[in-house]
């Protein structure tokens, strides 16, 4: 198992995606989309729609959950964002099955606050292998991690994404992916668009809003 956290926006998805995208293409992941606070019912129901089980779960419980801890031996990799959803039921169906001997699938387990609801079942945390920790863009790092998120901000001067995350970014990873998109907006169909002060100061008034 695998808990990756980190405040809201900090980047956890976008650092989730490209881990999984560095894995062997043999590699299967799954992604389980729960809603907020699932019964133990649904959460059983979505699992199985993540591994592809293919048919109806059966009515009793016993035998629904032998059906998943078979899905369970094939080596793949489940994601469940916005962990920080399930409540304790949840989370201690979740270690019952990880904790069966045979089961050989990884477990990622992220979303803001997601460590604090773990910590919440010891018996769960206790199992998690990594904690990952996705933490806000210090100033030295945010024109080398913009610079390679989109080629827009490579001529941006350094004063200038210095002043950005001043003012408006503060190392907020999604605050600067929707920048981002104001500016590539603005730029779309413009040969050799400069991004200079006067168009960052327009994509923040967009972006802020009504103050």
């Amino acid at each position: 198992m695998v808990c990756l956290y980190g405040d809201a926006g900090q980047g956890k998805t976008v650092a989730l995606q490209y881990a999984l995208s560095q894995l062997p293409q043999s590699a299967r992941v799954r992604r389980v989309h729960v809603g907020v606070h699932p019964t133990v019912p649904e959460l059983r129901r979505v699992l199985a729609d993540a591994l592809e089980m293919g048919r109806r779960l059966p009515r009793g419980a016993g035998e629904a959950d032998l059906m998943l801890v078979n899905a369970l031996r094939q080596p793949r990799v489940l994601v469940l964002d916005e962990a920080q959803r399930l409540p304790g039921p949840a989370l201690e169906f979740l270690r019952g099955l990880w904790d069966h001997p045979d089961t050989d699938t990884s477990l990622v387990l992220a979303g803001a606050g997601s460590e604090r609801v773990l910590r919440r079942v010891p018996a769960l945390a206790s199992r998690v292998l990594t904690w990952e920790l996705v933490s806000r863009l210090g100033r030295p790092e945010v024109a080398t991690v913009m610079a390679a998120f989109h080629p827009l901000w490579e001529d941006v001067t350094e004063d200038d994404v210095a002043w950005v995350d001043e003012h408006v970014g503060h190392g907020n990873f999604r605050t600067w992916a929707k920048l981002t998109s104001h500016l590539t907006a603005e730029t779309y169909d413009k040969s050799r668009a400069v991004v200079d002060r006067r168009m960052l100061e327009r994509a923040w008034a967009r972006l802020m809003g009504p103050l």
